[in-house]
């Protein structure tokens, strides 16, 4: 029972990189009806088995932020999207806690990470597909994968990449089919994603792919002078290929970064932000209720474009700081983890971290599961608790 929980878990990691393409009528985004069959057959494992793994401060730190959020249910400006908002996290916590149960060994982890990888393809082709259609949004022409806001699918789309290099290199050339296959596929995801990245335009983008390039980077120096030099070479060789198909206009685009940092509105992000602030200082401790940025600013219907700002507004100082210490709880738990997948972790989160200046993601699966996989990660490094269960069986990704 539980291996097909597990491989039920992959089919939900694999949704979540393209699940806004492809929303259920009056339920969602497809993650969401997948993700709750998952958690009752898993669920379900849990009742028969009559036994479940036991959970980390991480995820007590995380109760405390739903417990908190929650709470503000009770001076609401608006009590049902606060409810609303109340009932997303516990989906997420039920998501936390079902990878937490699951993912027992590293080549489970591996695995999640790799379907996050193919699910990064879907939005990849999808994006091309409806660049080589013509198929744009905005005055200035931005592609994306369908049901897709452009600067939120980049952000999907960079942080696959450091998961894709780091299963690429961690797989050996010289060992199964299999193997050598999921090698290239990863491999050449980095130039696919990021001429997909290049079409969205996305200025956040360019700084979020920074700590992504230092960890490539540095994982050079742990290869053989060869393996070094034919990767090298055929990165070089793939960026020379896509450059030219890049539109004008997205190069445009990316060329104003320095001028609307310095001189622009940030697209009007700045002026929700000043609205954002005043409205803060009005509930500094409190908030205004948990989802209810778009209710309490000048500009309805329009989104923070800043996850701090967002907690900030909704659920106050005392909310950001939960929020922060689950986060920070995770990433502590780095320091237990090889060079390696360390630099993975520090990539992965720094990225996420510099993306959500002008996105709010705090609600978002890929939150979630990133973080959580760093506490299951660096827990595989931890003895094993007595409690815990017998990892499912699935094929191993690496030697």
């Amino acid at each position: 029972m539980r291996k097909y929980a597990f491989w039920l878990s992959l089919l939900l990691i694999f949704m979540i990189p393209w699940e806004d393409t492809v929303i259920v009528a009056g339920i969602g985004r497809i993650s969401r009806v997948v993700g709750l069959g998952v958690a009752a057959f898993w669920a379900g494992t849990v009742i028969t088995s009559g036994r479940l793994r036991q959970l980390r401060p991480f995820h007590l730190a995380f109760f405390l932020l739903l417990t908190w959020s929650g709470l503000t249910a009770l001076w609401s400006v608006d009590l049902d999207v606060t409810l609303s908002r109340v009932t997303t996290y516990i989906q997420l916590g039920i998501m936390i806690w079902l990878i937490w149960d699951l993912y027992l060994t590293p080549a489970a982890v591996k695995a999640g990470l790799q379907a996050y990888v193919f699910g990064a393809y879907v939005s990849v082709i999808d994006t091309i597909s409806n660049y080589l259609a013509g198929i744009s949004r905005g005055s200035t022409p931005r592609y994306a994968a369908s049901g897709f806001n452009a600067n939120g699918l980049a952000m999907v789309l960079v942080l696959g990449l450091p998961l894709a290099w780091y299963l690429a290199v961690s797989l050996q050339p010289d060992n199964s089919k299999t193997e050598r296959i999921l090698r290239i596929i990863n491999f050449v995801y980095i130039p696919a994603a990021v001429f997909a990245i290049l079409l969205t335009s996305s200025r956040t983008a360019l700084f979020s792919i920074i700590p992504i390039a230092w960890f490539i980077l540095s994982s050079f120096v742990r290869m053989k002078p060869i393996t070094r030099l034919l990767l090298a070479v055929g990165l070089i060789a793939a960026l020379y290929v896509i450059q030219p198909l890049v539109p004008q206009t997205s190069i445009d685009r990316l060329a104003t970064t320095e001028e609307e940092l310095t001189e622009g509105d940030l697209s009007g992000r700045a002026e929700i932000w000043r609205e954002g602030k005043e409205v803060f200082w009005d509930y500094p401790i409190l908030g205004t209720g948990g989802g209810t940025f778009k209710e309490v600013v000048a500009f309805k219907d329009k989104t923070a474009h800043n996850m701090y700002l967002t907690l900030l507004v909704e659920t106050g100082l005392l909310g950001l700081l939960l929020f922060l210490s689950v986060v920070i709880l995770a990433v502590y738990h780095v320091r237990y983890l090889p060079k390696g997948e360390a630099g993975l972790w520090l990539a992965v989160i720094l990225a996420w971290a510099i993306g959500n200046y002008t996105m709010s993601w705090e609600m978002k699966k890929h939150t979630w599961l990133f973080v959580s996989l760093i506490v299951v990660s660096a827990n595989l490094y931890l003895p094993r608790e007595t409690t815990a269960q017998p990892a499912p069986s699935i094929p191993e990704l690496s030697t």
